[in-house]
């Protein structure tokens, strides 16, 4: 502490109080910039876990797999197919039938062979998992006729336990969207759910309306992408909002995005590490929950997460401006 001593007058006591007051602006400033550098570290941390984060992942397949590989995870596995730009593929050989021009992935499912395509997810996410994310896909529904032979005597057998999911690793079982033609709808279902395992569906909306009336004949169903699209906390965490599009009109007249489920993700998993999410599955069923039988293509692939790791351009300018920042704050100073 400065001492200005008891006999100090005239210049001596002015030049004392001169430097006594150097001194508490020293320190003053000192005092702020370390509640400046405080601040600036706690903005930091906010925008890194807020605001840095990694654009949402995209796969359009018009230039290959773009990092996807073919599933061994069934004893049923086999590669599907990747189908170039302007390629229209016959879907079943030999029968005229065909599918939508590429790019996109080819996922056939039958009773022999199950065509899956993942993707693993862990080298973007913090840690490798997250349970909280977006993820939607493109389904193509082909219309098989004139084969027949299909239940309710449905053009084909729409995406058959053929869809979307979302897995952990080292484990088949998760959450997904797939397709039964023998309800004629979409099916959600939480695999992960210490429950009864509900499936939440709509029943015969995939039937095509047009005016309320059945769309006659029924080669003329289908034929269209649908899109597939599970909120697993992502919006709202600790709930699920399930849905899906589709271009037609179902028999109450619906169309557009159809909600399979809208409330709480079960509060309870039936194996602690289940929710530790890390691939995308797109294709046909890799768990024996149900039988694939599937002509489908899958495209426009997309997935997001609070969870994704930043994105090293948005730290480096998130590193600038607060180097900038301090810097300004010190001049004014």
């Amino acid at each position: 502490m400065l001492n200005c001593g008891r006999d100090a007058s005239g210049p001596q006591k002015e030049r004392l109080l001169v430097s006594t007051n150097k001194y508490v602006a020293r320190k003053e400033g000192g005092e702020k910039e370390m509640k400046l550098a405080t601040i600036l570290i706690v903005v930091a941390a906010m925008a890194m876990s807020a605001g840095a984060s990694m654009a949402a992942l995209s796969w359009n397949f018009d230039d290959g797999m773009q990092g996807w590989t073919w599933s061994t995870a069934h004893a049923q596995s086999v590669p599907g197919e990747w189908i170039a730009p302007n390629v229209t593929p016959e879907i079943i050989p030999g029968q005229g039938i065909y599918g939508a021009p590429g790019g996109n992935l080819f996922c056939k499912g039958d009773a022999n062979a199950r065509a899956t395509a993942e993707f693993d997810l862990s080298p973007f996410l913090v840690g490798g998992k997250t349970n909280r994310f977006l993820v939607q896909a493109d389904v193509y529904i082909p219309n098989l006729r004139p084969l027949g032979g299909f239940p309710w005597n449905y053009p084909g057998n729409m995406n058959q336990y053929s869809g979307l999911y979302v897995l952990a690793a080292g484990t088949n079982w998760g959450v997904g969207v797939y397709g039964r033609p023998d309800k004629g709808s979409q099916c959600y279902l939480d695999f992960t759910a210490d429950d009864s395992w509900p499936e939440r569906r709509k029943d015969w909306y995939m039937e095509e309306f047009s005016g309320g009336n059945p769309v006659s004949p029924d080669t003329l169903w289908w034929n269209k992408w649908i899109t597939l699209q599970i909120d697993y906390g992502f919006t709202t965490p600790g709930q699920a909002i399930v849905r899906y599009y589709q271009p037609w009109e179902a028999y109450n007249g619906q169309s557009g995005w159809i909600t399979l489920y809208s409330g709480a993700i079960y509060p309870n998993a039936w194996s602690p590490t289940l929710r530790d999410f890390s691939r995308i599955a797109i294709g046909s069923n890799i768990n024996t929950s149900g039988t694939p039988w599937s002509f489908c293509q899958y495209d426009n692939v997309i997935f997001d997460s609070p969870d994704l790791v930043p994105e090293p351009g948005s730290l480096v300018a998130l590193s600038l401006g607060l180097v900038g920042l301090i810097g300004a704050v010190r001049r004014r100073a």
